[in-house]
């Protein structure tokens, strides 16, 4: 999946907008003011929390403003993949309404499945996941057996969840 993302996306090395990780622990924190996901330590305030429990790299792509800079519909503001698992994140870390944030969400990480999907062929094998980041502890909030996340794994074949952490088993 790397090789597809470097070809289809060859500007990504170059605009830093791609980093590879084999870390047991990655921390991201949205930076408002930059338009980016930054790496930190636990010691820092962050937004995502990425636990890597194999052997192998794991990768990081900053999609907002990077990949996606020009297209309309919004996006989703990272893409973080490992060789079995593709996550959509959207972070969500302004206050307000959750029920706003959460639709607007939902509709940027379905956009930017459909713009990787013009780009990239997924493979079937692969686990689809779209997390709205919403800043709390970390915790992992199963897909409610709500209409919306119904019609969309439906629809695309993604696991909707809310919360902060990703694993990598």
């Amino acid at each position: 999946m790397i090789e597809q993302i470097q070809e289809a996306f060859p500007y990504i090395a170059k605009n830093g907008c791609l980093s590879s990780l084999n870390n047991k622990h990655t921390f991201v924190f949205e930076d408002n003011s930059q338009n980016r996901g930054l790496i930190v330590t636990d010691k820092d305030k962050f937004h995502l929390h990425i636990e890597n429990n194999t052997n192998d790299y794991f990768h990081f792509l900053q999609n907002d403003d990077c990949v996606m800079k020009n297209v309309k519909g919004g996006q989703c503001d990272y893409v973080v993949f490992n060789n079995s698992e593709l996550h959509f994140v959207d972070a969500k870390i302004a206050k307000g309404n959750f029920k706003n944030h959460r639709q607007t969400a939902y509709k940027q990480i379905a956009n930017t499945f459909k713009y990787y999907s013009e780009e990239i062929t997924v493979p079937n094998s692969y686990l689809l996941y779209g997390l709205v980041c919403f800043p709390s502890k970390k915790r992992i909030i199963q897909p409610s057996a709500s209409t919306k996340r119904k019609e969309f794994k439906a629809k695309y074949h993604i696991d909707l969840r809310e919360g902060n952490y990703i694993l990598f088993e």
